[in-house]
């Protein structure tokens, strides 16, 4: 990166400002930080990438403007900040359609679904992987892509049964624990718990499976209620 700024500040004459490479440049350091997983360095990175482009007054419908949204996207996503990773997804896709790249279009679109698969808002997951897969039927040559979504349109239909079986489980367990009241001191007491504990280890197991964390980590609580308890 410090040969791009370099060509950057001190173009050669007659020659391009290499602003497009100092740019570029950003996104694929910041690419590499998160394939490292340092997604704290890949963000200051890449949000510095998006500055020069102000800073320089790059137009918005910039193919390097959409590439650093893009990977933005990606790495709130692995942070967990929804909001930003949605916006960033966002910007990403709009600019890949104002400018006429299906592909990038259709990525951002899986990115996005990607992003509603993790916050388990699975309707509106395989809504966005229909809007790729289009985009992908639409180009020559990308028959990996368009297979590629077809197998996240199927991850998220077993995610939906998935959370269909954790539904009916937390209803079990609800069962469960009104009966514990009536079973303490009695010879019921301990199969009580155990039915409970297995009926936690079902959905923390489940919860996993798709991303629900939040879950994960209420039922944990519970679980560790429950073995003191024994």
């Amino acid at each position: 990166m410090s040969l791009a700024q370099s060509l950057k500040e001190n173009p050669t004459s007659g020659k391009s400002s290499f602003l497009k490479e100092y740019i570029d440049a950003h996104n694929n350091i910041g690419m590499l930080e998160m394939d490292l997983d340092n997604l704290e360095e890949a963000q200051r990175i890449l949000t510095k990438g998006l500055q020069i482009c102000d800073e320089e007054e790059v137009i918005e419908d910039d193919d390097g403007r959409s590439r650093l949204h893009h990977n933005l996207g990606k790495v709130y996503m692995e942070l967990r900040k929804w909001d930003k990773s949605r916006e960033h997804i966002e910007k990403d896709i709009m600019i890949c359609n104002n400018i006429g790249h299906r592909q990038g279009e259709a990525k951002g679109y899986i990115n996005l679904g990607e992003l509603h698969y993790r916050v388990q808002k699975c309707e509106d997951a395989i809504l966005c992987y229909e809007k790729a897969l289009k985009l992908a039927k639409s180009m020559e040559d990308e028959d990996a892509l368009a297979d590629q979504i077809g197998q996240n349109i199927e991850t998220v239909k077993e995610a939906m049964k998935v959370m269909d079986e954790l539904k009916k489980e937390e209803q079990n367990l609800k069962k469960l624990m009104r009966n514990m009241p009536m079973a303490r001191g009695t010879a019921s007491e301990r199969k009580c718990l155990l039915l409970q504990n297995s009926s936690l280890d079902l959905l923390i197991e489940k919860s996993s499976l798709i991303f629900a964390w939040s879950k994960v980590s209420s039922w944990s609580h519970s679980h560790f209620y429950t073995i003191s308890h024994y």
